[in-house]
This record gives C-alpha cells, structure tokens and sequence, in this order.
C-alpha cells in the first residue's frame, strides 16, 4: 500500500508540471487574451476618455482663436420712454435698433499669436492622450500578469494539496497501524492548513486583479471573464541598442515639455505685443422711430445716421510691470528648459533600468528552474526513501515545501518578466 501511495504521488508530481500552464475556463465565461484587454481598455478606459474630451475643448479654443481678426457685428434693440418733465425737451418715446461693426486693424501681432498659442495647447493635449494612452496600455499589462500570476498559484496550491492530502491520509493509515509517531501526522496537517491558507490568499489576488483589470477595461464585472494566457514561453535576453534621440522622439512627456516651453515662448511674445500700439475700427448704424420730434433735424418721428471711430493707442508708461511680466516668462521659460533636461536624463536612466531589469528576470528564471528540477529530484528521492525507511515523514514533508517554493519562485519570476517586458515598451515609447 504505501507504494502504490507513493507511486501516485509521484505521478501526480510529474503532472502537475506538464498542466500547471493550462487555465481552466469556467463555461459560460469570456476567455480574454492580451491584446484584447488591451483593445478593451483603448475604448472604455474613463482616463482615455477624459484626455480625448480635453482635446475636444483645447480644439474648440482654437477654433475660436482662429476667429480672431475677424469683424465683430452686434445689434442691439432699444425702447425709451420719457415722462414729465424731459417730454418737454426730448421725445416722450420711441424705439430703434443699433447695428456696430468693430475691426482690428493693427494689434500688435496678439491676434496671429494667440492663433499660435491655441494650435500649441491643442497639440499638448494631443500628446498628453499618447501619455495617458501608454500608461493605461502598461497598467493594463501589468494587471493582466498579475492576474495571470494569481491563477497559476491557485493551480499550484490545488495540486499541492491534492499530494498533502494524499500523504496525509498515507501518514494517518501509518499512524493508525502503529507504524509512526502521531507528530508526522500533525505535521503533515499543519502542512495542509498552511497551503490552504496559500490557495484562499490567491483565490482573493486574483478576484481583485480581475476586478481592477474590469475596471481598467471598461468592463462590468470582474467575474464574467477569465484569462487566456499562462506563464510558459519564451524568455530570452534583450540587447541594448537604443537610439536613446529616437527614444525622445517617441516619449509623450518629452513632448509635451517641449511644446511646453514652444508655449510658454509664444506666451512671452504676446506680452511683448502688449508694448505695441493697436489700432482698432468702429462703425457704427443706428435708427429710431417714435413720437414726431425724434429726428432733430427736420422735427419727424424717424430718424436714421451712422458715425465711424477709428483709435489708436500707445502704451506709455506703466511704471515697468509689463516689462517685468516679460522677463518672469523668461524665467518661467528657463525653469522648463531646465526640466527638459532633467526629463530627458530620466528617460535615459528608465530605458538601461528597464533593459537590465528585464535580464535579469531570465537569469531569475533560469535559476528558477535549476532549483525546481532540483527541488523535483529532491521530492521523488524522499518518497523512494521514505518507502525505503531511511528518512521520516518531516524530511518527505520539508522536501514537499521546497518543491512548492521553487515552482511558486518559477511562476513569479516568467510573470516578472513579462511584467518587465512592458515596463522596457513603455521606457521606449512602444505602448501605443
């Protein structure tokens, strides 16, 4: 009996290696792959949402400021009545309408600098959605292994409890027969208790990874869908061969300080258009029907004339503020430039972290899976040697924990890796 208990156990061993890689898929559930939590997350995510609402309203600005320069008409409406005693001197009612055309001639250059200043926002915005479009692609990676990760230990702990309880009831049997000391058994027990703690701590990480990642995708429930990918594939190292200028390129952030600072030059223009003089074109329409005497000219009750203003004016003196304002845009300008550049340096320093982190995770693997085959060798000598009477059930149950610790490890470190993969696509600007 026990080696026909031993041989199960080391079959259940073997595998348990060959499926801890399938998922099980609970019927009636959507099966979501990666790429489709990420097209989910390009067309529901709230953030995604909003960036593309403020493009909306940097567009209709510049819309607007693309109106500048343009003639401005207005007609007003106005109804009088006098009573005693200006009826006397002035008509006692009346009514007429008011149309004025007003035209900038001459500006200082403010109209074609905030035209500027409008596209600038407009295009900052736009590359804020690619930030906020690569951050939620990464967070969306990031969930979805994590997901992964929690499944796979969910299987892990369900296998290594169906080998505990075998063992357990072996130990137990022993125990009975008089065989062994009532301490394995314990032992074993503890063991179980244990792993079962393990399978409810994955069981509750993957219900609240799902349910993150339902609301990163824009999905109603974290409960409706399981996940298509495992842990096996390939994990080979990546060489470091970036073009750390094309890497700028791409990087929204980079951008955005950089029409940032085109901004902010734009924006030191205009107050510079403030020490300029405008020149500006009034005309205007009017008429008046009422009580005979509204037109003072031939004493009728219409009246009908139209006047024109042409003004210039000169910015004089204003005790220096202007050209104050003028230089703290410098300032504001310099202090930019400045963060550029420390932006810039960052990106260099995320891009070699990203790579190193993301070799490192298969050398992680590849030790990984030294000391799980070891670990496995290690669990069938203890059963051979237990049935053989060399070792007690504390060494078969120590092998046991190892065996479980170098899988859990094996399992961490491939979704390390596919983890670091994005952060790597995301420090070369490749999450698009």
């Amino acid at each position: 009996m026990m080696t026909q208990t031993i041989k199960k156990l080391y079959r259940l061993l073997l595998l348990s290696i060959v499926i801890s890689s399938i998922n099980k898929v609970t019927l009636g559930q959507r099966v979501l792959t990666l790429e489709q939590c990420r097209m989910l997350a390009m067309e529901r995510n709230n953030k995604l949402k909003a960036a593309q609402e403020n493009i909306n309203a940097a567009n209709a600005n510049k819309i607007q400021q693309d109106a500048g320069g343009k003639p401005v008409i207005d007609l007003t409406a106005t109804g009088f009545y006098f009573g005693k005693p200006l009826n006397a001197v002035v008509p006692e009612y009346g009514a007429g309408p008011d149309v004025s055309v007003k035209q900038p001639l001459y500006s200082g250059g403010r109209i074609r600098l905030n035209k500027a200043s409008a596209g600038k926002s407009l295009e900052i915005q736009e590359e804020q959605k690619l930030l906020t479009t690569a951050e939620v692609l990464y967070n969306t990676e990031v969930t979805y292994w994590e997901a992964v990760l929690a499944g796979e230990q969910i299987r892990l702990a369900e296998q290594n409890k169906k080998q505990l309880d075998a063992l357990y009831t072996d130990l137990d049997n022993q125990y009975k027969a008089g065989i062994i000391y009532k301490n394995d058994v314990l032992r074993a027990k503890v063991q179980q208790d244990q792993n079962e703690l393990r399978l409810t701590q994955a069981m509750d990480a993957l219900t609240l990874t799902k349910q993150n990642l339902a609301q990163i995708t824009g999905l109603p429930d974290g409960n409706d869908f399981t996940i298509a990918d495992s842990v096996a594939g390939i994990f080979n190292t990546v060489q470091n061969n970036t073009d750390i200028q094309e890497t700028f390129t791409r990087r929204p952030e980079i951008k955005i300080l950089q029409k940032s600072i085109e901004s902010e030059k734009i924006a030191k223009e205009i107050l510079k258009a403030d020490l300029r003089p405008s020149l500006n074109l009034g005309l205007d329409g009017l008429a008046a029907w009422g009580k005979q005497g509204v037109n003072p000219s031939n004493n009728s009750n219409f009246l009908a004339s139209y006047y024109g203003i042409l003004s210039l004016n000169f910015p004089i003196f204003d005790g220096g503020r202007k050209r104050q304002k003028i230089q703290e845009q410098q300032y504001r300008i310099a202090a930019q430039e400045y963060q550029l550049k420390e932006r810039r340096e960052q990106v260099s320093l995320e891009v070699q972290r990203a790579y190193l982190q993301l070799n490192q995770s298969v050398k992680r693997i590849e030790l990984s899976k030294s000391s799980l085959e070891q670990a496995e060798e290690n669990l069938r000598l203890s059963y051979d040697r237990l049935k053989a009477g060399t070792i007690v059930a504390k060494d078969v149950l120590d092998a046991q924990t190892i065996w479980q610790q170098a899988y859990s490890n094996i399992i961490e470190a491939r979704v390390a890796y596919r983890i670091n993969e994005a952060a790597l696509r995301k420090a070369l600007g490749e999450l698009k």
